[in-house]
This record gives C-alpha cells, structure tokens and sequence, in this order.
C-alpha cells in the first residue's frame, strides 16, 4: 500500500487530477516560480523545502551586535543595568522595523500590506533573552494573487509590483482561476506560475535596507530612552 501523499506532492496530484478532468483527461501540471525579470526559474518543489512547501525567514534585533560600536556599547551598558530595559528598547525597535519591512515588502513583492503582515510575526525579546526577531512563513505566492487578467497575448500580472504581459499564458478558471504555461509545443505538461514569497523577499533588497535602517536609527532612541529613565533624565 503506497504511502499517503504529502506536502507539495499531494497538491501536484490534486492539481494532475484536476488538469484532466478539465483538458481533456490526461496531462500532468508542474509548479514553476517566476524570476523578478518574468522569465521561468526553478520548480516550486526545489525552491519551497519543508512541510507543506513552506519556507521560513528571519532578521533578529540583538545584544549582540557586531558593526554597529555605538549601539553595542549602549546595549552593553544598559544591559549591566537592567535587562529587562534592553528588552523594551529591542521589542520597541522590532515592532517599528516589522512596520518598515512590511511597507517595503508592498513594493518589492506587488503584495497587499495586510497580506504580508499576516505572514509575519514577533518574537519578543525578555530580560533573560535579550533578542528580538521578526519572522515571515508562507510559500511562494500563486501569480493569480499580482491582479492576473487575461489579455489578447497572455496573463498579465504584477508581482514585484511591475505589471507586464506573460507570453503565452492562460488563466484556467475551473481551479482558482491560476495562471499556466505551456512547458512545448504540446499540450501537456503545464506549469503553475508562482511570484515572490514573502520569507524570500524578507531578507534581501528594500526590505533588508529597511531593518538595518530601522535598528540604527530606532534602537539608539530606545535604549537612551530607556535609560534616562534608569537614571531619572
């Protein structure tokens, strides 16, 4: 008895299974992610590890700090004094750079706000652990969720927030309306076509420019804050 299909496996059959009901009762479909230029990168199954294909990001706001001295020794001072302090000053500093990374993310993705903040989330910092980190989990995103609509040459679709036409590609309606490609001249197999993933994304371009901007300009302010209040400034 084979084993029961898991993960981005059991969505492929799913979607096998769907694409011959609909086109004609044979053919496979294949999950594709699209490159930032439009062109056709790697599968959705090798770029997506984990379960379910989910891919997890992450940037951390911590005492540990190297290539920022100013910071470092505010941080060491304070922490001397009083963790849980630090602790306020990091959560503060999180909390502002999760606002400044999802905001970057809207333009470097093409994704709604309350989109990317649902698939991020923070871990606090405490007295007895002085990091803070931002998190985003999600799988590439279906090119259906960039505006898809159909047009006389293609899909044409914005993800990266840059709309253009996708040659050759069609929008099957009876399973969510995604958006496909033909892998030849025949008409099977099919590609999937997927944009960004948020946890990708997270950590690179504008939205890692925005966190190391948050931290250097937001946490000084935190923690000299913090510790006027230590010293009753």
């Amino acid at each position: 008895m084979a084993a029961p299909l898991k993960g981005w496996a059991k969505h492929n059959a799913r979607q096998n299974e769907l694409a011959r009901d609909d086109l004609g009762g044979k053919g496979w479909v294949r999950g594709h992610v699209l490159n930032p230029d439009g062109s056709v990168g790697a599968r959705r199954s090798a770029m997506a590890p984990g379960p379910g294909g989910l891919i997890s990001g992450g940037v951390v706001v911590s005492v540990r700090m190297e290539g920022l001295p100013r910071i470092r020794a505010m941080l060491e001072r304070a922490e001397k004094l009083s963790p849980a302090a630090v602790a306020r000053a990091l959560n503060r500093t999180a909390e502002r750079a999760r606002t400044d990374i999802t905001r970057a993310l809207v333009k470097q993705t093409g994704l709604k706000f309350g989109r990317i903040r649902a698939a991020t989330s923070l871990w606090r910092a405490s007295a007895g652990s002085l990091q803070a980190e931002i998190k985003a989990k999600g799988g590439f995103t279906s090119l259906k969720e960039f505006g898809a609509r159909k047009t006389a040459k293609g899909v044409s679709a914005a993800p990266w927030g840059r709309r253009q036409v996708f040659d050759g590609t069609f929008i099957v309606r009876r399973y969510g309306g995604h958006v496909y490609k033909r892998e030849g001249r025949r008409r099977f197999p099919i590609q999937k076509l997927y944009g960004p993933a948020i946890p990708v994304e997270m950590v690179k371009g504008q939205s890692l420019t925005a966190f190391n901007r948050a931290v250097q300009t937001e946490l000084p302010k935190r923690l000299e804050h913090e510790l006027g209040r230590i010293f009753g400034r």
